[in-house]
Parts: C-alpha cells; sequence; structure tokens
C-alpha cells in the first residue's frame, strides 16, 4: 500500500510541474490552465488526506489486531490451565506444581483430594447451576480462608487438591483436615437455598505411599473414595484400597458389557389383592447373570450403576422390557396386568425422561394405565423440582408410587404435593409385624394416611401368615413377598399364576373365617 502510494504522489506532483512549465514558458496563463491545475491542486492535496487516514486507519487496525491476538492467547492460557467454573487452577497446572515441589527439595508431603458430600445429589435435585454454584463458593472461601502459600487446584470431577510440602505427623495432617471441615461449616446460600455440607478427604503421603506427582493425587483420590463409601469423612490411603477401587472398576467394566451382551434379565414378583386373591400387578427386578462370577445381586452393582452413569441405559432397558414382556403377558391371559418399574433419580431428572416413557410405551404398545413408575421415599425431598416431572408423566396416563415408604422423608405435607397414586410400606416395618414390637403402630398410621389421601397401600416383603392376617385387618390394598412368589420370570409367571391365585384365594379364605369366628366369639 505505501509503495503504490508514493509513486501515485508522484505522478501527481510530476503533473502539476509540467503544466506550471508549459504556463511559464508559453506566457499563456489562460482559464482552461489555471482550472487544471486547481483540479490537479484539489486532488494531490485530497488524495494526499486519505492515503495518511488510511494509513494511520491499518496501523490502528494492526495494532488492535496484535492486542486481540495478545487478549486471545492470554484466554487460551488461562483455558489451559485453570477451571473454567472456580478459576482454580486445574490438573494439567497442579501436576506441573506438584512435580516441580516435589524435585525442589526431599522433605515429607502430603496431597490432600477431598469432595464435597451429597454433590452429586444437590447435581441430581437441584441441577448443575447449583451444584457449579456451590463449587464457585466453594473455591472462594478456601482461598478466603487458607494461606496463600498452599497449593490448591481443582480436579476434572469436581475434587480439589491441596499440598502441604511440609509436616511433622499424621496429627499435623488431621488438624488441617478438621480446619477445611470447619470452613464447611457455614451454609451456603445459594438461590435462596441454605445447603450444609462436609468433605470426604483422602490423604496420601510422600515418599510413603508414591513419588509421583500421578500416584500421589490418584491415591488419594482412592482414599478419598472410601471415605465417601464409609462415612468416614477422612483417610489415609493403603495398599488395601486400591483392591477394593479395582474389583469395584472390573465391575464397571462388567457392567458395561453386560448390557451389550444380554447378561441383563428382569424377574417379576406378583402383586396380590387382599381382597380378591386375584394378582392384578406385579413389580420389575433386575437381575445379572455374570458370565464367570455368576448372578450378582443388584445390591453390589446398582449402586455401581449409580456412580458410573451406567443407570441410565440399563433403567432404559429395564423399562423397555418391562413394558414389552407386559404386554405379552396381557395378551396371553386376555386381561390387564399392571406392571411396576422402579426409577433411580439421575433417570427422573434426565431432560427428556417423560418423552423417552411416551416412546417406550407406544413402541412396546402397552397401555399407559398398566404402568406403575416408582420413586423411592428420599428422591421425594425436593419437591419444587419433582413435581413438574411428575405432572408430566401423569398427564401420559402412568400412576406413580411411592417406595420404602416410612424410612426417610416421610411427611403429609409433600405426599400432598405430589401427584402420587399408592404408598409402598417397607419390608422392615412389615416383616416385624408382632404384637410385641412397635411396628405395627407405624404400619397402621402409614395405611390409616393413605386412606386419608386416597391413596392405594402395598406391602413388601410378606413372609409368614401372621403378617399377612394383619395386613388384611388392617385394610392393606395389596401384598407382596415370598409368602405368594419369590421373584420369578415372565415365562414362570404365565404359567404359574393361576396356582399362585389358587393358594392366594384359599388363604384369605380361611382367614376371612378365623375373623368371623373370633366376631362371634367375641359377640358371646
Amino acid at each position: 500500500m505505501g509503495k503504490r502510494y508514493s509513486i501515485f504522489y508522484l505522478l501527481l506532483n510530476l503533473i502539476l510541474i509540467i503544466l506550471f512549465g508549459v504556463s511559464l514558458f508559453t506566457d499563456n496563463l489562460t482559464v482552461v490552465n489555471i482550472i487544471i491545475f486547481s483540479i490537479v491542486l484539489i486532488v494531490q492535496v485530497g488524495l494526499v488526506n486519505y492515503f495518511k487516514v488510511l494509513h494511520q486507519d491499518i496501523e490502528k487496525k494492526v495494532v488492535d489486531t496484535e492486542k486481540d491476538l495478545m487478549a486471545t492467547e492470554e484466554k487460551i492460557k488461562h483455558e489451559r490451565y485453570f477451571d473454567d467454573i472456580t478459576e482454580l487452577p486445574n490438573e494439567r497446572y497442579l501436576l506441573a506444581k506438584i512435580k516441580e515441589n516435589l524435585h525442589a527439595n526431599s522433605s515429607d508431603k502430603a496431597v490432600l483430594v477431598f469432595e464435597i458430600d451429597r454433590l452429586s445429589s444437590i447435581k441430581s435435585f437441584l441441577g448443575s447451576v447449583y451444584s457449579d454454584c456451590l463449587l464457585r463458593n466453594v473455591a472462594q472461601r478456601l482461598q478466603e480462608q487458607l494461606s496463600d502459600q498452599l497449593i490448591i487446584g481443582k480436579l476434572r470431577d469436581d475434587q480439589f487438591v491441596i499440598l502441604i510440602d511440609h509436616y511433622e505427623n499424621h496429627d499435623d495432617i488431621l488438624n488441617f483436615c478438621s480446619q477445611l471441615q470447619s470452613i464447611m461449616e457455614t451454609p451456603f446460600e445459594i438461590q435462596y437455598s441454605s445447603l450444609n455440607n462436609s468433605l470426604n478427604i483422602g490423604i496420601s503421603f510422600y515418599p510413603k505411599d508414591a513419588e509421583s506427582e500421578l500416584d500421589l493425587i490418584k491415591f488419594a483420590q482412592i482414599a478419598a473414595y472410601e471415605a465417601r463409601n464409609t462415612h468416614e469423612h477422612i483417610l489415609f490411603y493403603e495398599e488395601s484400597m486400591s483392591d477394593v477401587r479395582t474389583v469395584k472398576v472390573t465391575l464397571e467394566n462388567d457392567l458395561f458389557n453386560a448390557l451389550k451382551n444380554n447378561e441383563l434379565f428382569l424377574v417379576y414378583q406378583p402383586q396380590v389383592n387382599t381382597m380378591t386373591g386375584e394378582i392384578s400387578s406385579m413389580e420389575a427386578l433386575v437381575r445379572w447373570q455374570h458370565p464367570k462370577r455368576g448372578l450378582i445381586s443388584p445390591g453390589e452393582f446398582i449402586p455401581v450403576a449409580e456412580e458410573s452413569g451406567l443407570i441410565n441405559p440399563i433403567g432404559k432397558w429395564v423399562l423397555e422390557t418391562a413394558c414389552y414382556e407386559t404386554k405379552k403377558l396381557q395378551d396371553h391371559l386376555g386381561r390387564s396386568v399392571k406392571i411396576a418399574v422402579n426409577l433411580s433419580l439421575c433417570q427422573l431428572f434426565q431432560g427428556d425422561f417423560v418423552q423417552t416413557v411416551k416412546q417406550i410405551l407406544e413402541k412396546t404398545g402397552l397401555s399407559p394405565q398398566s404402568l406403575q413408575l416408582e420413586l423411592t421415599e428420599s428422591m421425594t425431598m425436593n419437591t419444587d423440582h419433582l413435581t413438574p416431572i411428575l405432572h408430566d408423566l401423569k398427564s401420559l396416563g402412568v400412576t406413580l408410587a411411592v417406595d420404602d415408604f416410612g424410612t426417610g422423608y416421610s411427611s403429609l405435607s409433600y405426599l400432598r404435593d405430589l401427584p402420587i397414586d399408592c404408598l409402598k410400606i417397607d419390608c422392615s416395618f412389615v416383616k416385624n409385624i408382632r404384637p410385641d414390637t412397635s411396628n405395627e403402630p407405624i404400619v397402621d398410621m402409614i395405611i390409616s394416611m393413605a386412606k386419608h389421601l386416597n391413596l392405594k397401600v402395598v406391602a413388601e416383603g410378606v413372609e409368614e401368615i401372621t403378617q399377612f392376617n394383619y395386613l388384611m385387618k388392617s385394610k392393606c390394598d395389596f401384598i407382596q413377598g415370598y409368602l405368594f412368589s419369590r421373584p420369578i420370570t415372565i415365562e414362570q409367571i404365565s404359567n404359574t399364576l393361576c396356582d399362585v391365585q389358587r393358594k392366594t384365594r384359599e388363604m384369605i379364605q380361611s382367614l376371612q373365617e378365623q375373623h368371623t369366628h373370633e366376631a362371634v366369639r367375641k359377640s358371646l
């Protein structure tokens, strides 16, 4: 641009000189020459100013571009080394700083990895906006109340890390952990909610446990994981923890393959109508036939599924399979049978869960009225977030039940707020139904509460005739348990349904006769 500008400026000057020279030598400074001379001069001045402004504009744009590039470079650098939620140093930065510190001196050091207890529940109940806000608040409080000399950062899976580069004994570390816990004692006020929190802290030591920054963090993470599972809150790393963690990781990998290899299957436990003896509903229960270990208990693999996120695909498979097999059973029997399917909190708070249920019902051909979705009582603790989802599910035509009722957050107010149809009395209350225990009044209270709210009642875990007798007299609507049938496959349900119903009706008739005799005897 500068070179072209110089050549053009030189040509204009030559034209002016020629015109001026011709005018002098010919002594013919006519009006035409004056006009031409003036025009060329004006053009020259205008172009000079134009190119001057253009040059300045180009220079400004170059400077601005350089500033933008520098700002972009700084932003990329910041994103590379700092967590985008808390603004604390991230894992890449931490590893480099810990490695540098390890090489700087040979003093004993400790790496602490800690997580907010119940953070996953907060994220599930209240959403990621709340959990991210909580993480930011925790980071801010740590920076305000801990020494600037400490290396503090955040890992990718919502865990924090602190390096203590010198300590005298383990008591020093425990005292520091107590200080961390005390920092969490004051509730966090987030969007009009007050959140109380504690920490799960895992600690590894250099050089006792490991000599590399990667292993120190990994072992501290394993200890934090065990602190959460054992509710100890503070644990030093031990080698045995790695063995336990390895088993769980292996189980997680096997569970991922179980879905692909059709190792999961469903069994069903009938629910008996206490008035008629008819099996009008059943509960779907998932089982895992491991190719090497054999049958694995749901109590072992369901927690692993929830921690790993596999609960969502497993839950979807369970729901679809249960609906499909129930529809086949209905077609075989020529009558309606309701199927109850348990939900996890992760499933419920998936953005498309209601649509997923609708699609599965359409795909399998099962009537919405034949599907009952069951929530555990602890899942209903946050009605503000749960109620809209449950109303959307109800609009499909399905029924809703609260499972394990009486074990957690029993409240008449939340039962009124939620659009539920049924309460399931937890088996822990049922199995101890005897005149010499305090469980009978609790069972009576639950049944009375349900009747007051026009809810159906199901009692789980009925194994003895005395339990059945008491629940019948208490007007419990449905009963399930080993007294009638263990959980069996859909083929076994189809083949044994008539026998189970006949046995149940005989039992009911016998108990009703006893009740009549008792009433007559009391009247005499």
